[in-house]
């Protein structure tokens, strides 16, 4: 990515979403003029000031279909120039370790099969195997990874589906139909298409809370603060960059 192809892209207004209270609370803390707005029973969304940029951070609520509802209303109602997915997932991909970060190049779901009608595994009929993310953002967000001292940063394929991972089947049984995983989610296939339908850039952005694999659940209730802030301070660091082009 050069320096003229970032000068290209200067987002004003920037929405951010993450599933959970503890996936936004760092956020939403740092913000200035927060004004808060409720859409059906679960679906928060803040707006506010941070540096010189309009943040719009949703509060999604878990799963799929919660996430792509409350992406629809943040874009419809909100207009952000792009969006950015920030939260934790269950890792899988090779020497990943609690607080590792996946900036998320392409993403799909894991729990999607309608192969007998000549599709690919994963991927929703007439739509494309993978979503992908854009290409300035996820420079923009590998810059922001200067953040961390310890954590590593890599890139590569999110899933998503409505399970909460847990186990070594589980994660052999998605390896085994997907091309390398590193993360596995609830929501960010989800926002990403709604994300490609609704013509806006986006980025996912995972801190690793746990392997997905039989003490999934413990690592998870242990670490989602931890995770989740190491992710929101990547989001904090782009913003940054983003005011100071």
């Amino acid at each position: 990515m050069s320096q003229q192809e970032l000068d290209l892209f200067h987002p004003q207004i920037i929405g951010v979403i993450g599933a959970m209270e503890a996936e936004i609370a760092y956020l939403r803390s740092i913000m200035h003029n927060v004004k808060t707005h409720r859409f059906g029973r679960d679906i928060v969304i803040y707006t506010g000031l941070l540096f010189d940029k309009d943040i719009v951070l949703c509060q999604s609520g878990i799963g799929k279909v919660n996430a792509a509802i409350a992406t629809t209303l943040l874009i419809e109602h909100f207009t952000p120039d792009c969006v950015i997915n920030t939260g934790c997932a269950g890792g899988v991909g090779a020497g990943l370790k609690v607080g590792d970060v996946v900036i998320g190049t392409h993403i799909m779901y894991h729990d999607v099969d309608v192969t007998p009608f000549g599709y690919q595994y994963g991927q929703v009929p007439k739509l494309p195997v993978f979503f992908n993310s854009n290409s300035t953002l996820m420079y923009v967000a590998e810059q922001a990874a200067t953040v961390f001292k310890t954590a590593n940063v890599v890139r590569g394929l999110i899933v998503s589906g409505d399970s909460f991972i847990h186990s070594k089947e589980d994660i052999a049984r998605i390896k085994k139909q997907l091309p390398n995983p590193q993360a596995v989610e609830m929501e960010a296939a989800a926002i990403a298409q709604t994300c490609f339908e609704m013509g806006k850039p986006f980025v996912i952005i995972r801190a690793m809370s746990d392997s997905a694999e039989d003490d999934a659940k413990v690592s998870y209730d242990t670490f989602l603060v931890t995770a989740s802030g190491n992710s929101a301070r990547m989001v904090h660091k782009m913003i940054r960059a983003f005011s100071e082009e």
